[in-house]
């Protein structure tokens, strides 16, 4: 697998695309290694969307690119404005036929906003999951109706315990609902509920979602961080030995993506992390950007919320750390598809993360 991943690597393109990766201003802990994940940088409202940055309604080669396309599938439209512009995606308010709406289209090759708008249709016709209605996809883009409750900028919630509860069963309700389509892992597929490089074990799965990332870490001098999280997974085929079943993971059900009401979840959004993955993948996806590792009464909350519903695996608090590996990996390459930074920051921030990774490494051997 380690000779594969580093001599073929044209082979593995990921479909987990990043385009959203944002932090809280502080450090978050892996207990009880108490190995830091390091902070990159700017806050979550400056990072994760830029509504009302671009008001002007003139003529852009996007916003032309955007019209061109409405104009094959609709009779009427107008691009109202952009609500997001971080590569690999941009995000902006449409109306077509008189009808409010969301457009979402690839800036770069890692962007996957046609497969984002074919889980998102998957998951609002086979699940209870609130998400927005999907109008229209394409590989290059997809339109989805306006959601009131959708999460925005002016209305994102704290993740606080009241959010927690909320979400926890939420989360647990969407693998719940989607573990009868999956039988295998890997790649989501949401046409027809398969893996695209479908894999029996998880082991496997996790090891090509690590190297699917290696192209872009490549390019910018970064391989080996790939190289060395590979050679230690291949060395411990049992590091997620006791994973659940696949489910549908969403891959960052924070608040800037999921919104509650109420006790329930409100709006589900951005899918574009999907993967067929053990629950616990996405449980701990949420946990480490959401509450940090250290226990507290929102994340127990969080946590009692979801095994509720679905309760998670034995031994899923000793592979919190192997999971905590596959995310610097997905950290690092979001570091430059989503190019945030100067020069100089990025190259301070890469080595935190080079750092960070080699830590956690040489504390599981």
């Amino acid at each position: 697998m380690i000779t594969q991943c580093r001599a073929g690597t044209q082979h593995y393109s990921s479909s987990v695309t990043t385009d959203a990766v944002v932090y809280r201003d502080q450090n978050f802990f892996i207990t009880p290694l108490k190995i830091e994940y390091p902070l990159l940088g700017r806050s979550r409202s400056t990072v994760r969307r830029t509504t009302g940055r671009h008001p002007s309604r003139g003529v852009t080669s996007m916003r032309r690119e955007i019209a061109n396309r409405l104009e094959v599938q609709f009779d009427s439209h107008d691009v109202l404005r952009q609500l997001h512009d971080v590569p690999p995606h941009e995000v902006y308010e449409v109306t077509i036929d008189g009808q409010r709406a969301v457009t979402k289209l690839n800036t770069g090759t890692t962007g996957k906003a046609g497969f984002e708008g074919r889980v998102m249709a998957f998951i609002g016709e086979h699940t209870s999951t609130p998400v927005p209605e999907t109008l229209l996809v394409e590989d290059e883009f997809y339109v989805a109706a306006w959601h009131d409750d959708a999460p925005s900028p002016e209305t994102e919630q704290d993740a606080d315990e009241s959010w927690a509860r909320a979400a926890g069963g939420g989360l647990a309700r969407l693998h719940d609902e989607t573990a009868p389509f999956l039988g295998t892992y890997g790649a989501f597929r949401p046409d027809d509920g398969l893996g695209i490089r479908s894999h029996n074990e998880w082991h496997a799965a996790a090891t090509e979602y690590v190297c699917s990332r290696r192209p872009t870490l490549a390019r910018y001098g970064h391989a080996d961080v790939v190289d060395k999280v590979i050679e230690y997974l291949d060395g411990h085929p049992d590091a997620f030995a006791g994973a659940d079943s696949p489910v549908c993971c969403h891959g960052w059900a924070t608040p800037e993506h999921v919104s509650v009401d109420n006790g329930e979840v409100a709006c589900m959004i951005d899918f574009e992390h999907a993967i067929a993955a053990p629950g616990e993948y996405d449980y701990w996806r949420t946990v480490f950007p959401a509450f940090g590792a250290e226990e507290s009464d929102a994340r127990n909350a969080f946590r009692e919320s979801y095994e509720s519903v679905r309760p998670l695996p034995d031994g899923f608090e000793r592979r919190q750390h192997h999971y905590a590996l596959l995310n610097g990996v997905y950290y690092f390459e979001s570091l430059y598809v989503q190019n945030q930074h100067g020069r100089k920051e990025t190259s301070a921030i890469a080595e935190r993360l080079d750092n960070w990774i080699t830590e956690i490494l040489n504390s599981l051997s």
